[in-house]
């Protein structure tokens, strides 16, 4: 039981809400058993619940999501005992309202998370808060200032702890290490526990073990380091060139895997404590990385598919193995997904959907469905920093991108020229002009109790009459 102040009010008003019957508790039809797996046999339900997110790991530099290179061994491993989304999108590409997003089911326009210096509003019910009124122990370790309590991410958790990252960037992350502490004192209770590492961003300064494998012989000035990243960002140094670039993506590279092998590590330490068969786990990311694809570094100023498509994996009791998921999904559906999987209703009016359907019944994904984002970290406009300067709304495999200053809007279809290189606005006029007048409705919705409206039938036929939709 919580005592005093803001917090016994936030589950004081909680209980009130189970109370008056808003919000409905454990579904009778699912507690004690997950169903039945592909196979039909019943098998013993998750009692745990682990959640991994990656800082700024692009899904298309893992080898289960088709890289060339060996960068994630382990994770590829995890990937084939459980299933793999092909296609996840961000809401955010940066670190806060992505994560906000992630742990709400809400997109950062109706959780409040957008900017900096924003926190997570009271009112907003996250996943520890939700898992820990049905009697979860509940954790978070993080590496990151970013997700540090100052933002309010860590709502819910009876405890979050902040592991500071290493000035030197070539030590492995501590996050296994007090996982480890954290796991040898639990009680003997079920428990959500939320990792967050920073390996991959950067500096991109990894263990000599690693560089040796992935970093190719390179002569110039390109350090991987942040500071640099940002005089190139900034135009205080000219922008990487094609050796430069290769070089980043080496030490890039490197990241990942030493990464990968902390996730080793992680598992072994789950199967040390005899976790592993009972426990839900999920790895994902909160956005990528630009290498000069559309001439930037790092992230957090555009909505391509480098920094928008992330990975989301998922290995436990009851999950098909080896399945590949192709419908299109975001961070807003994974804590829906998580707590229908353990019988739990969500909290009402989420963003974010029930994925399960993808994969219990093949089902494909919505056509209907819409997917939003923001951008806003420190974009300039005339020497002026401007906040939420670029957007994107998706519909099926076309994504529009808008500037708001500018009032630029370029359509492409991801599937068809998945470089997104080739504007297609031009030949597409009313799916633009549909695409942007939603795009304007989610923009409305705010912090209001609405949440975003798919595809209406009129919307939905007019598209097909034009041959988006079968």
């Amino acid at each position: 039981m919580m005592k005093g102040g803001r917090n016994s009010q936030r589950y004081q008003s909680r209980r009130e809400f189970l109370k008056n019957g808003l919000y409905a508790g454990l579904n009778a039809s699912l507690v004690g058993s997950l169903l039945l797996s592909s196979c039909g046999k019943r098998q013993r339900s998750a009692t745990n619940v682990i959640l991994i997110s990656i800082d700024t790991l692009r899904a298309d530099h893992l080898s289960c999501y088709g890289y060339q290179r060996p960068t994630s061994p382990i994770l590829d491993k995890f990937a084939s005992q459980g299933l793999l989304f092909e296609d996840v999108s961000t809401t955010c590409p940066w670190t806060l309202p992505a994560h906000a997003s992630l742990l709400t089911g809400l997109y950062p326009r109706r959780n409040g998370v957008r900017a900096r210096t924003d926190r997570l509003r009271d009112d907003v019910l996250t996943l520890a808060e939700v898992l820990r009124e049905h009697d979860f122990i509940t954790s978070g370790i993080v590496n990151s200032h970013w997700l540090s309590k100052t933002n309010g991410l860590d709502h819910g958790f009876e405890e979050f702890l902040y592991v500071k990252e290493y000035a030197d960037r070539t030590k492995p992350t501590r996050v296994e290490d007090e996982a480890r502490n954290w796991l040898s004192k639990r009680r003997d209770k079920k428990f959500f526990l939320f990792l967050h590492y920073y390996d991959v961003h950067s500096d991109y300064h990894s263990l000599p073990h690693y560089e040796k494998q992935f970093v190719r012989p390179y002569n110039g000035i390109v350090d991987g380091s942040t500071s640099q990243l940002l005089d190139f960002r900034y135009g205080r140094i000219p922008l990487p060139n094609q050796a430069d670039t290769e070089h980043l993506i080496d030490l890039y590279d490197a990241g990942v895997r030493q990464m990968d092998d902390g996730m080793e590590r992680l598992f072994a330490l789950l199967e040390e404590k005899n976790l592993l068969d009972n426990t839900l786990i999920i790895v994902t990311s909160d956005h990528g990385e630009e290498f000069m694809e559309h001439g930037g570094v790092l992230h957090g100023r555009t909505f391509f598919q480098e920094v928008l498509h992330v990975p989301l994996i998922m290995r436990g009791p009851n999950l098909p193995q080896g399945q590949r998921i192709k419908g299109i999904a975001s961070l807003i559906d994974v804590m829906p997904t998580l707590l229908a999987m353990l019988g739990i209703s969500p909290p009402p009016g989420l963003d974010g959907i029930d994925l399960q359907s993808l994969w219990q019944r093949n089902n494909a994904g919505s056509p209907k469905r819409l997917l939003f984002g923001e951008a806003d970290w420190n974009n300039i406009v005339d020497n002026k920093t401007v906040d939420d300067i670029k957007r994107f709304i998706r519909q099926n495999h076309y994504k529009l991108h808008v500037n708001r200053v500018t009032g630029k809007m370029e359509l492409y279809d991801i599937v068809n020229n998945p470089d997104e290189n080739i504007d297609v606005s031009s030949k597409h006029t009313p799916l633009v002009k549909l695409m942007r007048s939603r795009l304007r409705d989610f923009l409305r919705i705010g912090r209001t109790g609405r949440t975003v409206d798919p595809l209406s039938p009129k919307e939905v036929e007019l598209l097909k009459s034009l041959g988006y939709l079968q």
